[in-house]
């Protein structure tokens, strides 16, 4: 397999990929992951969720493969307090960071160097009822300014202020342990994609990057990154071996 150049400093790459269903390719992923992630995908009884965690994390270890020039089988994977995955034996500063979200039948993964960076992708249900998670987990700027839309308008900017907010929260690290209301995140149709205030840490405006990933239909996606004006390039793949 040809290795892949790791992003330079202030670039992001960012695979689109489908999960295929054919069962040779989850077999050979599955047969990357360590004893620890066999025993995890074994716990969920869906067997749709089990095939996206095998799938997920034989992506994320062949990809992580190319730029480290190491076995998918053979690299460590460490979770945070709450969760966020990283290299076990490559915590300098200047590490390749990582971060990865699936929904439906597209998993979407993104890779750093130097900073970190958190992504999401959601699958965009109209029937999701939507307005009273944001009432739970949306600031009171976000819902404000979601419930003056028209209806109509609603359901996207609900989709562009989650995927945003939830990219922003892996990002640090912290997922939804940290308050999600604590903070105020763009989400009106002509507002670029950003961190606007922080009552928190005020300075994290300043510290982080917000951006919307082009997507499939029917899918909604943004990318978090520490850093100002990140440049980012996005690799698509409709199949686990094609493109890789």
């Amino acid at each position: 397999m040809r290795p892949f150049l790791a992003p330079g400093a202030g670039q992001v790459q960012v695979w689109l990929v489908q999960r295929p269903e054919l069962a040779g390719d989850l077999a050979r992923l599955q047969g990357f992951l360590s004893e620890d992630e066999l025993l995890r995908g074994n716990r969920l009884l869906a067997r749709d969720r089990r095939d996206r965690f095998f799938a997920g994390r034989g992506i994320l270890r062949e990809l992580l493969s190319r730029y480290l020039g190491e076995e998918p089988g053979k690299i460590r994977l460490s979770e945070g307090e709450f969760g966020k995955l990283h290299l076990s034996d490559h915590l300098e500063a200047d590490s390749l960071s990582f971060n990865l979200s699936h929904a439906g039948d597209c998993l979407l993964l993104a890779f750093a160097v130097g900073c970190e960076i958190g992504c999401d992708l959601e699958l965009v249900r109209q029937d999701l009822s939507f307005a009273a998670m944001a009432r739970r987990y949306f600031s009171a700027r976000e819902q404000e300014e979601l419930f003056s839309l028209p209806e109509e308008g609603q359901i996207d900017a609900f989709y562009r202020c989650w995927t945003r907010k939830e990219a922003y929260l892996k990002g640090t690290g912290t997922g939804f342990s940290y308050p999600s209301n604590s903070f105020d995140i763009s989400l009106l149709p002509q507002e670029p994609a950003a961190l606007l205030a922080h009552r928190g840490s005020p300075g994290e405006t300043a510290r982080w990057s917000i951006k919307d990933i082009a997507v499939p239909k029917g899918f909604c996606a943004a990318l978090a990154v520490e850093g100002r004006h990140p440049q980012i390039k996005v690799f698509s793949s409709v199949g686990l071996s094609e493109g890789l």
